[in-house]
């Protein structure tokens, strides 16, 4: 037994509608042409599906036993709609998002904000992490996109959202917030608040002060954006970047620091991965914000 797409349609048609000719308008056709493939249908199967009373037809007994069958294939055929409509708009699918904290807010929040907005039907898992780890889950698949300091080596999964030079952020009555530069010897005897080891910066930064002539007093390691909150209290100099100094909005001073020490932000996504509509808005939307936030 071979059945026909056509001829189940019909049949259920039919059923819905209650008759063949509003079987007929709702499959765009003629009603001789739905009267065939109900007769075709009944040949094929060797059932009696309906009883002919004038333009009447009434289902039988079978008909209405293999409608329930046939509701049960259409069913499963709108779940198998619904789920590709969810695939394409990552609808009820988790995204997971690993972040360094001085994207975090105000401008990956910001952003989710824009583009998720009132939509209920997206997941989201925001994890914020160090740049290492970030990439290590990008790399394994665990996150859909990370937000990073930029490493040694950028391949073509990672889109630069911006690039700035690092700085020495101070409260303003510090004696540094009047200079136009901060070197490594303006360092000597002053407690200095720097990224940790994980921090790509963190190299560049460690070189510089290799040239001074003097050692800091001491030294406070911790993430950039916890660097500018401790700088906020007196607790000592930041050596940051000025996203960092406004993410933290801590009314702090900042003045470039010499030598250059390039800090850039990336976006990446794991190998191989098909691109998501949402993440892609997402991250067109940030670059946007740190765009008009490093301004002049």
């Amino acid at each position: 037994m071979r059945l026909r797409h056509r001829q189940v349609e019909a049949f259920r048609s039919v059923m819905m509608t209650g008759g063949i000719t509003s079987a007929a308008e709702a499959m765009h056709v003629t009603q001789p042409a739905v009267s065939r493939l109900i007769r075709d249908l009944e040949q094929t199967m060797n059932l009696q599906l309906f009883e002919r009373r004038g333009a009447r037809l009434d289902p039988t007994p079978e008909a209405t036993l293999l409608y329930r069958e046939v509701e049960r294939l259409y069913l499963g055929l709108d779940q198998i709609a619904r789920a590709a409509e969810d695939i394409r708009d990552h609808k009820n699918i988790v995204l997971r998002i690993g972040t360094v904290t001085s994207l975090l807010r105000p401008y990956l929040q910001q952003a989710i904000v824009e583009v998720i907005g009132d939509r209920r039907d997206v997941p989201l898992v925001i994890d914020v992490e160090n740049s290492r780890h970030i990439w290590e889950m990008v790399e394994n698949a665990q996150y859909d996109i990370g937000f990073v300091y930029r490493r040694q080596r950028m391949d073509g999964r990672a889109l630069r959202l911006a690039q700035m030079t690092a700085v020495a952020a101070v409260l303003p009555g510090h004696r540094l917030a009047g200079q136009a530069l901060c070197t490594p010897d303006d360092l000597i005897g002053e407690r200095i608040l720097i990224p940790g080891r994980n921090s790509p910066v963190r190299n560049a930064l460690d070189s510089a002060l290799a040239t001074a002539s003097g050692m800091p007093a001491s030294v406070i390691e911790t993430s950039m954006l916890n660097c500018c909150h401790f700088a906020a209290q007196g607790m000592g100099i930041a050596i940051v970047d000025e996203l960092s100094t406004r993410a933290a909005d801590a009314g702090l001073v900042t003045i470039p620091f010499s030598p250059d020490i390039p800090v850039s932000y990336y976006a990446i996504r794991p190998p191989g991965a098909q691109r998501i509509g949402l993440l892609d808005a997402i991250v067109e939307r940030m670059q946007a914000q740190l765009s008009a936030s490093l301004a002049p």
